[in-house]
């Protein structure tokens, strides 16, 4: 072979090298973007919610007999950060206000807690009406959850319900502890529920954590999978779509029976979309749950089919 050979050769080889190189690189896909989710309070600011419950009951007894009716309860809440550090924020809560309609089969029922000077005797508005202006506060961690509930007020009325049960009505009992207790309040004051991670994710990513919410009154509970849908200029959408089972056993209290029931099983499909701005403030949620469970109430079965709405929506933020 010549020189001249052996230099074309070499440069052909060279040139087939890098065309390869340069080949797999461009075949390399580029690194997916990664965004932080986490709420981010900040200490002396406060948040406005107004959050709107939208509930329709079906309930088919035994013997075929149906009972439905329909509620809007329409609350305005507070969150105020009192101390955040390291990602862990304490928050006080207040329910400030409860707009509330029900009707079914010739009974409408309407409260205003700004106009109306007592709530109406009426079991059903009761477990609406029991957290108004119990002020409480909640530690959440970097991660979303809530680690500690407290509250001065919640505690003494549950206090006092409790040394005085034995002289209180089973289903006046069951309503009011069941309205300050912690799903309760954590189901209208904690935006949150876990959905959002406090991690780095990109969009499409998904992830499963513990979720749980109360639906006309009925605990539902279960490891469920987020995914981060879409990031918009800077507002990030978070989708929760999964299945969670009732509570087994819980005692309830449900319109139109005298008495306390108890849940044998249930389960509740549910579709979440909360929006996150960059800066991580919360400014809407979106929580579409169908459930089901079946009751029963002194040997008598029942099933109860509930479809709800409720939207939390920031409507202001300042310093206080």
């Amino acid at each position: 072979m010549t020189h001249r050979s052996f230099f074309l050769s070499t440069l052909i080889a060279l040139c087939l090298v890098t065309v390869a190189s340069h080949a797999q690189e461009s075949a390399t896909p580029p690194a997916r973007r990664e965004y932080r989710l986490q709420t981010l309070y900040r200490a002396g600011i406060a948040q406005n919610y107004e959050v709107v419950e939208q509930t329709t009951v079906e309930r088919i007894h035994s013997d075929s007999s149906r009972k439905t009716y329909e509620r809007t309860a329409t609350y305005q809440i507070t969150v105020r950060c009192i101390e955040s550090l390291d990602g862990i924020a304490k928050l006080i809560i207040n329910i400030d206000s409860l707009v509330y309609r029900f009707k079914s089969a010739g009974v409408e029922i309407a409260y205003d807690s700004q106009k109306d000077i007592t709530p109406k005797n009426f079991a059903d508005l009761n477990n609406y009406a029991g957290p108004l202006n119990r002020t409480f506060e909640i530690t959440v961690s970097p991660y979303g959850e809530v680690t500690k509930l407290s509250g001065e007020q919640i505690d003494f009325w549950r206090d006092y319900l409790q040394q005085n049960a034995a002289d209180l009505d089973s289903v006046v009992y069951t309503i009011w502890m069941q309205s300050l207790d912690r799903e309760n309040l954590l189901q209208y004051g904690d935006l949150q529920k876990r959905v959002i991670p406090g991690t780095r994710k990109g969009v499409d990513s998904t992830w499963r954590h513990a979720y749980a919410s109360r639906i006309d009154g009925v605990i539902y509970e279960g490891t469920v999978t987020s995914r981060l849908a879409n990031n918009s200029g800077g507002l990030y959408t978070i989708i929760t779509k999964d299945t969670i089972a009732a509570r087994p056993q819980q005692p309830i209290h449900v319109y139109g029976i005298p008495y306390v029931s108890n849940v044998r099983d249930g389960g509740a499909v549910i579709d979440n979309e909360l929006l996150l701005t960059a800066n991580g403030t919360i400014n809407e949620v979106k929580h579409v749950a169908k459930s089901w469970f079946r009751g029963v109430v002194k040997n008598e079965p029942f099933t109860h089919k509930v479809t709800t709405t409720t939207m939390w929506k920031l409507t202001g933020q300042y310093q206080w």
